[in-house]
């Protein structure tokens, strides 16, 4: 017969099972490739310095170093936060359900805030329930009565994640030693491989009564900044837990219970929860009396 035959006596015969095996490793390597884009990024650990109402939102250059900040940041799959203003004497997680942003402002500083800011986020069930998991010892944690979420956290979230489309819950500031609160951090750090963003809201330097807005920073307020910026650069647990004894002007700083800076500490022990932490400061610099250090911990 003359032509070129169809199949040579050495071509190799394709098979039905061959077929089938070239078709499950395709599916395989589908699955595969899917399972690990579904595994979310870990997500650094973050305390914001979040200055007074009215440059969280009045200050264009404010506004734009946070969002500069959060438009670096991988996509979370919820945020835990915490803040001195919603404060406790045990262990609470805020009101779950959809959040929205309270005006809870004295009343000369509201009329300073634009009317009419949102910020309305997911259910936050599924994520109070392994925060339950990881403190409440077998069952779940208190629930706080009050309903939206503190200014000085929504405030710092509106510029960081502007489109509001994960569960966000907070956990309340318990009134408890610093190295307690290290303590809390280290336990809540499983969160971060499951891709929940850790955001200590308060101020590296808190005093209300020496806030001058047309001052130059004092030296105080630069002494205790350039402290707990070395020493979290050193990753110096020890000095940063024994703040009141170790930090320069610390009195002045933190005229207060200091809960701005403690706050601090739950970020620190979640994030050297694994024994070291990378750590960066996107945000630096002053507002009159207040620094606005803020740190990233990864």
């Amino acid at each position: 017969m003359s032509g070129t035959p169809l199949m040579s006596s050495m071509s190799p015969i394709i098979t039905r099972r061959d077929c089938f095996g070239a078709a499950m490793v395709v599916a395989i390597g589908s699955a595969s490739r899917s399972l690990r884009a579904a595994v979310p990024a870990r997500p650094p650990v973050l305390y914001v310095s979040h200055g007074a109402p009215i440059f969280a939102v009045n200050d264009p250059a404010r506004i734009a170093e946070l969002r500069a900040w959060g438009a670096r940041l991988p996509k979370p799959r919820g945020i835990l936060a915490m803040t001195p203003h919603y404060g406790t004497r045990r262990l609470e997680v805020g009101a779950t359900g959809r959040g929205f942003a309270m005006y809870d402002l004295p009343e000369g500083i509201k009329r300073r805030v634009p009317p009419g800011l949102t910020y309305d986020t997911p259910p936050s069930e599924a994520l109070a329930g392994r925060v339950d998991a990881l403190l409440g010892s077998g069952a779940p944690l208190p629930r706080g009565d009050r309903r939206g979420f503190d200014h000085t956290t929504w405030m710092p979230l509106k510029c960081l994640i502007p489109d509001a489309d994960v569960p966000v819950i907070e956990l309340a500031y318990p009134y408890v030693r610093e190295a307690d609160a290290f303590a809390i951090g280290r336990k809540l750090a499983p969160l971060r491989d499951e891709g929940i963003l850790f955001v200590a809201s308060g101020g590296m330097t808190h005093n209300l009564a020496a806030m001058d807005l047309g001052a130059e920073p004092p030296a105080w307020t630069r002494e205790f900044d350039a402290w707990a910026s070395e020493r979290m650069a050193a990753r110096d647990a020890d000095a940063l837990i024994d703040w009141r004894a170790k930090a320069p002007a610390v009195n002045l700083a933190h005229p207060d219970d200091g809960g701005h800076y403690r706050v601090l500490l739950v970020a620190l022990g979640m994030a050297l929860a694994g024994g070291d932490a990378r750590v960066s400061f996107p945000v630096t610099g002053f507002e009159a009396t207040m620094s606005k250090r803020s740190a990233e911990l990864a």
